[in-house]
């Protein structure tokens, strides 16, 4: 990482937004991102390193910073809106996650009704407003096991990753088939060991 980031420092001059939003991609260092984001907006006033920037703050649960980076975009688009209701909804503003979502009118502002549904209690709803969303299953898989839905549940989960592997073991422990629990959280164990713990 510090020899990317000294070649990024070197060689400034010659590269373009695309390859210094590339370069934040390669860094595993959440700083080092930050620092190639904050290049990327001086040097080209990019508002995709602004998203991405906002985006890394998010995930470090940064949301001021975050609302900080999201509010200088110029392009306030699809996208932007369903950032801002995520923030809402990762601060507890239930309203104005759902405002901004509904603003928004993406697949993953979509998908992101359905967990507000869920967060609230409403299981049946979740699973009418996640069931034709595109992507991971997860989602869909859980609005299922929570509104009791168990073989549409068994049926949804296509993924093979240790989270779709753990709702796989709910599945399987709710219908009483014990092996198949064990099974399931063998297979997370090796694929997601902080899930798992």
């Amino acid at each position: 990482a510090d020899e990317l980031l000294k070649l990024v420092d070197e060689n400034s001059d010659v590269l373009d937004e695309t390859a210094l939003l590339h370069a934040a991609t390669l860094v595993k260092d959440e700083n080092d991102k930050i620092k190639l984001y904050n290049k990327a907006i001086d040097k080209y006033d990019s508002d995709v390193a602004r998203y991405n920037l906002a985006a890394t703050y998010f995930n470090n649960d940064e949301l001021s910073k975050a609302e900080s980076a999201l509010s200088k975009i110029e392009d306030k688009d699809a996208d932007y809106e369903n950032a801002l209701g995520a923030i809402a909804l990762r601060k507890g503003n239930y309203d104005e996650a759902l405002k901004h979502f509904k603003n928004s009118g993406t697949n993953a502002a979509q998908t992101n009704i359905g967990i507000l549904d869920i967060l609230q209690g409403n299981y049946s709803k979740a699973v009418q407003d996640i069931k034709d969303t595109k992507g991971c299953c997860s989602n869909r898989t859980l609005a299922y096991i929570l509104n009791g839905q168990l073989d549409k549940a068994e049926a949804e989960v296509s993924c093979n990753h240790g989270k779709a592997n753990y709702l796989r073991a709910i599945i399987a422990a709710r219908k009483g088939n014990a092996s198949d629990v064990k099974k399931y959280l063998d297979m997370v164990q090796k694929q997601d060991k902080a899930l798992y713990e």
